[in-house]
């Protein structure tokens, strides 16, 4: 078994959760995937119904709720209104660039809210903030290349 999926299985079983086959068949979903973009909770539910047929998109949505309240997984929300899930890479959240043909997306490994919090901007307004997103929106470099190309 890969280590990383060691790991995330290890913080279930300390926070007094089973492993049940399921479940770790959801994890492997989200290690597995060679896709950029986080999953939605459909696509976790296709991948893990390949080995498990009986499993329903009800167990699917509710086990994602216990992997992000273990910050095991991410909720992202990106242009298409869908919520997606994506692993922990270790801090609380992360931020994304995405394209807006092929749906891609990078990574930012930085949180914007950190430069602007230096600033006291809400504590000026006397608000105090509790989660919030940051999402760019544009073109990869594969997409704009495809565009030159298409228009030479």
């Amino acid at each position: 078994m890969d280590e990383n999926i060691r790991k995330r299985l290890h913080e279930m079983r300390k926070n007094g959760y089973k492993i049940t086959p399921q479940r770790q068949e959801i994890v492997n979903a989200f290690l597995d995937s060679s896709r950029k973009l986080p999953l939605s909770a459909e696509e976790v539910y296709m991948k893990v119904k390949e080995k498990y047929q009986n499993i329903s998109l009800d167990t699917v949505y509710r086990n994602l709720a216990v992997l992000q309240n273990l910050k095991i997984i991410n909720r992202v929300n990106f242009h298409d209104v869908k919520s997606r899930y994506e692993l922990n890479p270790g801090g609380d959240h992360q931020h994304h660039m995405i394209c807006l043909t092929c749906g891609s997306a990078e990574p930012i490994n930085f949180c914007p809210l950190k430069l602007l919090s230096e600033n006291n901007f809400a504590a000026e307004k006397n608000f105090e903030i509790r989660e919030h997103t940051f999402e760019l929106f544009g073109y990869c470099s594969t997409c704009r290349e495809r565009a030159i190309i298409d228009n030479a």
